[in-house]
């Protein structure tokens, strides 16, 4: 990641900003990989690997596609939002100290 980073920062031209081809279908190996991440970052108790999927489908229940993948995918539009709005506060205050 930071070698992505290191090169963003070299670029010739500005990175210009195009609508990109969305695919809503986060994949298995994905899905897997947040589930144990979520498990291992938890206290280990019996049973968490069961309630933490449980927890995963009761957030694709509540979406409107129904599913883990639209659950996560807004999880993610959410997460990088809040980093928005953070970063956006964090500018505007510094700007307001001058």
């Amino acid at each position: 990641m930071n070698d992505d980073y290191d090169q963003a920062k070299n670029l010739s031209q500005p990175p210009r900003v195009v609508d990109a081809a969305v695919s809503w279908n986060i994949g298995d190996e994905l899905i897997s990989a947040v589930i144990s991440a979520a498990v291992w970052s938890e206290e280990r108790k019996p049973g968490i690997w069961q309630k933490m999927i449980e927890a995963v489908k009761q957030g694709a229940a509540r979406t409107k596609e129904g599913t883990v993948n639209a659950f996560l995918f807004r999880a993610m539009v959410d997460r990088l939002l809040e980093e928005y709005h953070t970063l956006h506060m964090e500018q505007a205050r510094t700007e307001s100290d001058f």
